[in-house]
């Protein structure tokens, strides 16, 4: 199969854009929202490929099960990933 130079740069580009990010943080939880799937972290600076300062911010989990282990007041080290332009809480183990 022969591919022009254009459909190869844009199965890159598509490749690229699906590439996930990730960093990881240490924070407590702020707000756990079963319904629309999101928790509300306040972190620490987020190292790694994510390279994000301190602050609070609304996460979507990977893991649904998170929504159910986690509580307000609960201090995480948690991983985080950007992917399609949406934050996530990969994972998070109390502290």
């Amino acid at each position: 199969m022969k591919f022009s130079a254009f459909a190869f740069a844009a199965i890159l580009l598509a490749s690229a854009a699906s590439f996930a990010q990730t960093g990881k943080t240490e924070g407590d939880i702020r707000k756990v929202d079963p319904e629309t799937g999101k928790i509300t972290l306040r972190h620490g600076p987020i190292e790694g490929e994510l390279e994000m300062p301190a602050m609070s911010m609304v996460f979507q989990v990977k893991d649904a099960s998170l929504l159910n282990r986690l509580k307000v007041g609960d201090k995480v080290a948690a991983t985080i990933s950007k992917e399609d332009g949406v934050f996530y809480i990969q994972s998070a183990e109390k502290k």
